[in-house]
């Protein structure tokens, strides 16, 4: 799937660590202020789309990006 949108595989990954770190970013702030939760789970929605596209992942990078 992730070539029907043009991204060879290695983009695809830099692009699951990048969401990661969002999602991490948001976590800490999102407890602090709620108003922000909208916007952090558009990064959770990316993220899980990204997954999709990825299809099976390695067990080691799953251990990884979880």
């Amino acid at each position: 799937m992730a070539k029907a949108f043009g991204f060879n595989e290695d983009e695809l990954k830099l692009l699951l660590v990048a969401v990661r770190h969002m999602r991490r970013t948001f976590a800490e702030a999102r407890q602090k202020d709620p108003a922000l939760e909208a916007y952090a789970q558009l990064y959770d929605d990316l993220f899980e789309k990204l997954r999709d596209m990825a299809g099976p992942l390695p067990e080691k990078v799953e251990d990884l990006i979880e």
